[in-house]
């Protein structure tokens, strides 16, 4: 397994480099390759393979900060002028440090899928998902699998290389009845090199989106009220990745989190435990060191209900006189570092219950399997929330009817302190390079405001 540090063309890149005039160089090198298959109508119609490689370079010149981009090293003098020319213009950057001590903890994630069986398993998935009750259109039918490599070097050819990826599958199923259409997608995470779970892995994902887009059907609207809630797995995560940012150092420095002053209180119920585990296998996410190259770990977030770690970058640490938590991500290749998370799992801290519980414990309440508007509606600064929202009433104990175009309210701290049951069926949603694992939850009541 070679590294980017025993490339002789980046030796000598970094030489010219440092000839050039420039020093406290360091290279931050991003390569990804992927694979995606799409069946529809039984049909290979996208079949996506790809290869992709960034280098940003960052060095000092004159004392200052600099940086520049590109896919391809070469001794150019438009590099060199980009460079020069962004001296001095990113002041809140650092000047890049130097690597301590060489290490290597890339795990080659990749393993090269039996192709042919990863299309056996999305056609069978698309002939059980329209078997199911009332299912009308497979919308998607996917197979993705990633690997990103991400390497710093420094001009003492020092380095640290980690990487990242996985394999998951995602079924969108439509169901339709007398005019009413309904949808619902399902994800789940594979083995690229274990084919004999792909086929049972992505049928029984076909199978439950069916059955989620069939209970959407005949939908009707709620009346306005206070009801007893439960909200479904993916729909807990969703929120739940929402607010991380309220986490964070910068955030909580700036007193833009609703968290600011809240070190140490209770902010949720007992039953209530987030962390972050960039080691779980629940999550898409592994990682070793961050973007910093600071090795990154398990931390708890949320204890018993109450809040006990904020996360750090280097720099946002360094403000507050604390050391980096191991989370400095860059958003994307040529962005400045900011704080991000690996995978996060909301837990339970006594004992957790099934959906039909759950139900049980809500009658005459409403079971949330979808959510709208968490961008606009969702403030982390205040914590307060309004979001368009759809479901089922819960009527005996069991899913009922379909509601849908109402929207709930409140405040995450108080969704999180009325939560009475946590469910045993954990599901994940990633979004922006995060990862966010949650069962169900049962919530005491919401406010909703419908017809």
């Amino acid at each position: 397994m070679t590294g980017a540090w025993e490339d002789a063309g980046i030796i000598e890149f970094m030489k010219w480099l440092k000839g050039q005039g420039f020093d406290h160089l360091r290279l931050f090198i991003s390569t990804r390759r992927s694979l995606r298959l799409v069946v529809q109508g039984q049909s290979l119609i996208r079949h996506e393979c790809g290869d992709s490689k960034m280098y940003v370079v960052e060095a000092a010149w004159n004392g200052e900060y600099c940086c520049a981009y590109t896919n391809c090293l070469k001794e150019d003098t438009g590099l060199i002028r980009q460079l020069r020319e962004t001296a001095g213009i990113y002041p809140d950057r650092e000047i890049p440090h130097e690597i301590a001590e060489s290490k290597d903890f890339r795990e080659q994630r990749w393993h090269e899928a039996d192709r042919d069986a990863v299309i056996d398993g999305l056609r069978c998935a698309e002939q059980d998902a329209l078997a199911c009750e009332k299912a009308h259109f497979v919308e998607s039918c996917e197979y993705h699998q990633y690997e990103e490599t991400v390497t710093l070097l420094d001009e003492q050819m020092h380095y640290l290389a980690d990487d990242d990826g996985g394999s998951t599958f995602t079924i969108r199923v439509a169901a339709r009845d007398e005019g009413f259409v309904a949808a619902a997608s399902k994800y789940g995470i594979v083995d690229a090199g274990v084919t004999d779970n792909f086929k049972k892995t992505a049928c029984e994902l076909a199978k439950r989106a069916a059955e989620d887009a069939r209970i959407g059907l005949h939908a009707v609207r709620m009346k306005s009220g206070t009801y007893p809630i439960v909200i479904a797995n993916c729909v807990m995560a969703e929120i739940t990745g929402h607010y991380l940012p309220m986490f964070y150092g910068e955030n909580l420095i700036h007193r833009t989190s609703a968290l600011a002053g809240k070190e140490h209180t209770q902010i949720g119920c007992g039953l209530l435990r987030i962390e972050e585990d960039p080691f779980g296998k629940e999550g898409t996410r592994r990682r070793r060191i961050d973007d910093e190259g600071v090795p990154v770990s398990r931390k708890t977030l949320v204890q018993e209900g109450v809040f006990e770690n904020v996360l750090y970058n280097r720099k946002s640490g360094a403000k507050t006189g604390k050391e980096s938590t191991g989370n400095g991500f860059k958003p994307d290749v040529t962005a400045d570092i900011g704080t991000g998370v690996t995978n996060v799992i909301l837990s339970c801290e006594g004992e957790t219950h099934s959906r039909e519980e759950l139900l049980l414990a809500a009658e005459g309440g409403i079971y949330i399997t979808k959510i709208e508007g968490m961008f606009a509606g969702g403030s982390t600064r205040s914590g307060e929330f309004s979001l368009l929202a759809s479901g089922n009433k819960i009527v005996d104990g069991q899913i009922g009817t379909a509601v849908s175009q109402f929207t709930i309210s409140g405040n995450i701290f108080g969704l999180w302190k009325d939560i009475e049951m946590i469910g045993d069926d954990p599901d994940y949603k990633t979004e922006a390079g995060t990862c966010v694992v949650s069962p169900s939850v049962k919530v005491k009541e919401l406010m909703v405001s419908g017809e």
